[in-house]
């Protein structure tokens, strides 16, 4: 229920969920195969909150990345990844070039972006 009250606020932030009880549903599947991973359930979330449309959670709920690890995230992060436009998957290849936890600098990945065309 924890899942469920995370995704909800995060998905549903205009709206009432009572309102639209086909994506209630949905919702309940999609944050049950986000495990409890609270970064796992506001990234679906935030994705979904600009759908409307029943089918396109369901898309996201029969996806087969879900099949691709167990208790990972990484099956909640492509499908978020996977959603964004072209320009911005662009952009985050390029926060991918750096090493794990290398801190670097917003600056650095938009003199990237901006040299690379």
């Amino acid at each position: 229920e924890a899942s469920w009250s995370l995704f909800k606020r995060h998905a549903f932030e205009n709206m009432d969920p009572m309102g639209h009880p086909e994506l209630e549903e949905v919702g309940r599947q999609i944050a049950a195969k986000c495990k409890g991973l609270p970064l796992a359930l506001k990234t679906l979330a935030g994705m979904l909150r600009s759908k409307s449309e029943v089918e396109e959670w369901k898309c996201i709920l029969r996806s087969e990345i879900w099949e691709l690890r167990d208790n990972d995230i990484l099956p909640a992060l492509m499908l978020s990844y996977n959603d964004l436009p072209a320009h911005l998957k662009r952009c985050f290849s390029f926060c991918a070039i750096f090493p794990k936890d290398y801190p670097f600098r917003k600056e650095q990945v938009i003199h990237l972006w901006i040299a690379n065309g």
